[in-house]
């Protein structure tokens, strides 16, 4: 019967401790407007993602000008190289963090009325940056270019508002679910017949919690790659965002397979101790 509980116990424990894991990394990483933003940051600086969003913010702008049609076979070329330029100038990464900062709020936003539809699981605010081209082309001009109303695009094609919001206070008591896992472990070794054992089982547990995230390292980035598209910048952005995404997962997985492993090593010297100490 002890050894039945323990296992339970320590069954419990790994489960727990899994769900406390995937929590921190989301809370960290996702949730948290600083994770997001560091983990974000970088394809700002990604060519593919840079091209997608000059022809994107060219053709935001374009449609926005409300300048004399004669005029605008002028100025849409002007918008065009404002548009290629705006991210090798002194203002774009100031302006690419506020735009990750304000997706990032839009994003987590508790739906207002759950009788509207919801938006998509992620949208991004190019305001900030649409700002810059407006700014350049309108110097250039000596006139003022209107800023589109509008200036989201949506990623994905999940619905989220409450649900995000719901899902970010779950993740966010990641330290309870490991205290919690800490507790049913230690109760899983107190139980145990043999603890030796039992703490090395445990840690196998572990290296396979471990293992398992440095494999979904591979499958975000492959489950990003065949999510249905919703334009050029979304479709780069998502993408490259999944990739940094396992990237990280994989790295932060290394940390728990050494952990089990050590358990493991404790605990198989622990038993043997055990078996020679019985036998003298």
């Amino acid at each position: 019967m002890r050894t039945f509980v323990s296992a339970l116990l320590g069954l419990l424990a790994l489960v727990v401790a899994s769900g406390g894991l995937v929590s921190a990394w989301l809370d960290e990483n996702l949730v948290e407007e600083s994770g997001f933003i560091a983990l974000a940051a970088p394809l700002g600086d990604d060519a593919d993602f840079q091209a997608a969003l000059a022809e994107s913010l060219a053709q935001e702008v374009t449609a926005n000008t409300e300048l004399p049609e004669q005029l605008g076979s002028f100025v849409e070329p002007l918008v065009r190289d404002a548009a290629g330029a705006v991210t090798r100038s002194s203002g774009y990464p100031a302006a690419w963090a506020e735009t990750l900062r304000l997706s990032h709020a839009v994003t987590f936003a508790q739906a207002p009325d759950p009788s509207e539809s919801a938006p998509a699981v992620l949208t991004l605010d190019l305001g900030p940056v649409v700002g810059l081209v407006a700014d350049s082309v309108g110097a250039g001009l000596g006139v003022d270019i209107p800023i589109p109303e509008d200036t989201t695009v949506e990623v994905g094609s999940l619905a989220r508002g409450g649900l995000l919001h719901g899902i970010a206070d779950v993740v966010q008591d990641w330290r309870l679910y490991l205290a919690g896992a800490a507790v049913l472990a230690l109760l899983a070794l107190v139980i145990a017949r043999r603890r030796g054992t039992t703490l090395a089982l445990l840690g196998l547990g572990v290296v396979g919690i471990g293992v398992l995230g440095i494999l979904a390292g591979d499958w975000v980035p492959d489950a990003a790659t065949r999510a249905p598209g919703t334009g050029a910048v979304a479709d780069v952005f998502i993408r490259g965002l999944a990739q940094r995404a396992g990237a990280d997962i994989a790295d932060s997985s290394v940390p728990v397979v050494v952990g089990g492993l050590v358990a493991v090593l404790v605990g198989v010297i622990g038993q043997l101790a055990v078996g020679r100490g019985r036998r003298a």
